[in-house]
């Protein structure tokens, strides 16, 4: 079997065959946790400049000449978890400058995701462990020596260093209907709530970011970009959160109709017992950028798309197939190649992984497996939210 080449409607990204078998915590008590603010707080304090090869933070960047930063966006599909070092050339990856991505493992678990001459300022990077229930984070990002760095880790569900495959996506764009974006730096904000660094943030409604505690591993974020689509088309836009750090922690966003001011967005996060626990993350939500997306609504089954994205101007066809396994088609979407990804929304503490990616009959078929923490067992989810880009 070729596994280098996978472009057929019958295999998954990486040439292997498809496998078709396969209390939370709950809302605040009825108040409003946070307002707007007036203005961003002080600004926080910078993250550590990129040193060597590895950043240890989201790092900023020396502007070249002329002080001009080109947009970027990169991503990639690590499909040799044991690899100790190789360029992916699979159409599941793409650098915005045309250059080659690179991934490298420097130990268990560790890994290193290289787009070469793509070094960009601020930004954000998310991350996913793809195809089995593992745990993966970004533990920093930023650029080094021209190139632009993603670091990831990867766990086993019981949190033990892993080697996995992953998918991970980094990008400063600023473009599209609705976008908005932020690094979330300090793990227990102060009561009043903070602006996260403004190198890593970005909202397109021009409103100030600001993130409030509200409880042990639970924030409460305030994003322009989303408020202004909480009348319903949020649905149709493409929600992330990861968690950041090199501990195996899961974050997640709330359903918003569960609190009495859903234009706020809630991220929750858990360690691998399902505890509550404090953490950094990186969140981002768009609409009109990511042209295949869906909010999967499953409170009562058979699950259909609250909302939806696709070219093919139809709605998805959403199918589960065994246990906390789902298999999303976006019929007249198909296309080569790309990046898609899945994250768990109501039912936490849980987390759900992309399983596959592929085209057949001119639809694009995502297929996406939800887990319990801990054990890792299969479990169905009651929302999550799936994107495919090119």
């Amino acid at each position: 079997m070729d596994n280098r080449f996978p472009l057929t409607a019958t295999r998954l990204p990486g040439g292997f065959p498809k496998v078709l078998a396969g209390d939370g915590v709950g809302p605040l008590s009825g108040m409003r946790i946070s307002s707007k603010l007036a203005a961003r707080l002080a600004a926080s304090v910078c993250p550590a400049l990129a040193v060597a090869l590895v950043p240890t933070s989201p790092a900023t960047a020396d502007l070249p000449l002329g002080g001009v930063v080109a947009p970027i966006e990169g991503y990639a599909w690590g499909w040799q978890p044991a690899n100790p070092s190789y360029f992916p050339v699979t159409g599941y990856e793409y650098n915005s400058t045309g250059g080659a991505v690179q991934i490298v493992r420097s130990a268990v678990g560790r890994y290193q995701a290289r787009f070469i001459g793509m070094a960009g300022a601020g930004g954000v990077a998310h991350v996913s462990a793809y195809g089995a229930n593992n745990i993966c984070t970004v533990s920093s990002w930023g650029p080094a020596v021209g190139d632009e760095v993603v670091n990831v880790r990867c766990f086993t569900a019981a949190g033990a260093a892993v080697d996995s495959r992953f998918i991970v996506h980094v990008t400063n764009r600023t473009d599209g209907t609705s976008r908005g974006y932020l690094w979330s730096s300090d793990p227990t904000p102060p009561a009043g709530g903070y602006a996260p660094p403004a190198q890593y943030s970005y909202d397109s409604t021009g409103q100030p970011i600001a993130v409030h505690p509200s409880g042990v591993g639970s924030y409460a974020v305030e994003l322009g970009a989303f408020a202004q689509d909480i009348a319903g088309a949020w649905t149709s836009g493409a929600l992330r959160v990861t968690a950041y750090g090199t501990a195996a922690v899961t974050c997640q966003v709330s359903d918003p109709a569960l609190y009495v001011d859903p234009e706020v967005l809630r991220v929750k996060c858990f360690d691998v017992t399902g505890s509550a626990v404090n953490s950094r993350f990186a969140l981002s939500y768009t609409r009109g950028v990511v042209g295949v997306s869906a909010t999967v609504d499953n409170y009562f089954p058979p699950a259909t798309a609250a909302g939806w994205s696709s070219p093919g101007g139809v709605a998805p066809v959403i199918t589960e197939y065994d246990e906390g396994a789902y298999l999303v088609s976006f019929p007249g979407a198909g296309a080569a190649g790309g990046h898609a990804f899945a994250h768990i929304m109501a039912t936490p503490p849980m987390f759900c992984v992309i399983q596959s990616w592929t085209v057949s009959l001119g639809a694009q078929n995502l297929r996406v497996r939800c887990y319990q923490p801990g054990g890792g067992d299969a479990n169905p989810a009651v929302m999550f939210t799936v994107g495919f880009l090119t």
